[in-house]
């Protein structure tokens, strides 16, 4: 457990070390085999994070059903792999794969953070609603730019591809988002 932990040290920093664009950040990753699969203990490190958010949404009013919120939280998070996959076969970089989902799977620990910190203002006190959903229109653009970033460096490709690459998995993670909150709507009003 504390190599897991190491590692996710290493991997975030390596993942703040390329989102802020100081070098040395790739090299900060395990990205053998052992290391790709590992990379997947990212989600033990954003879900008290996630756990944070969704405690947070119940306290301002603005929570989801919880069961609706961790299965798109976990839903998401293993499409990436799945729709990565199926990205870098048609960007024709396949040999990168393993490298993207690894930094992929440190990096977007830092977006849960993210999330938690804006919901954690509202709760203090320091800002409003109106705020707040702008905060999160923003963070919809800071996402993406996330994406494209951590698929322009692991991935080397040109930056336009890097982009619409980027934007295959980012697509799959909304469309997964879409279909639980639907399923599970649909479920619970023909329960009722």
């Amino acid at each position: 457990m504390i190599g897991l932990v190491m590692e996710g040290w290493r991997g975030m920093l390596g993942a703040l070390r390329l989102l802020t664009f100081r070098p040395g950040g790739e090299a900060m990753f395990d990205v053998s085999l052992r290391g790709f699969w590992r990379s997947f203990g990212g989600i033990l490190f954003a879900l008290p994070l996630a756990i944070l958010a969704h405690v947070e949404r119940q306290y301002i009013g603005t929570s989801v059903d919880a069961t609706t919120y961790f299965l798109i939280f976990f839903g998401t998070w293993l499409s990436f792999p799945v729709s990565a996959a199926v990205a870098v076969a048609i960007a024709g970089a396949r040999n990168r794969y393993m490298h993207w989902v690894v930094v992929h799977n440190w990096g977007v620990v830092w977006l849960y953070g993210v999330i938690a910190g804006i919901l954690a203002l509202e709760v203090i006190g320091i800002i409003n609603a109106e705020f707040r959903d702008f905060l999160f229109f923003l963070y919809g653009y800071l996402r993406i730019l996330v994406h494209w970033r951590l698929a322009y460096v692991t991935l080397g490709l040109p930056t336009i591809t890097a982009a619409l690459t980027a934007t295959i998995p980012a697509m799959t993670s909304f469309l997964v988002l879409v279909a639980i909150s639907q399923a599970l709507s649909g479920a619970q009003a023909a329960a009722g």
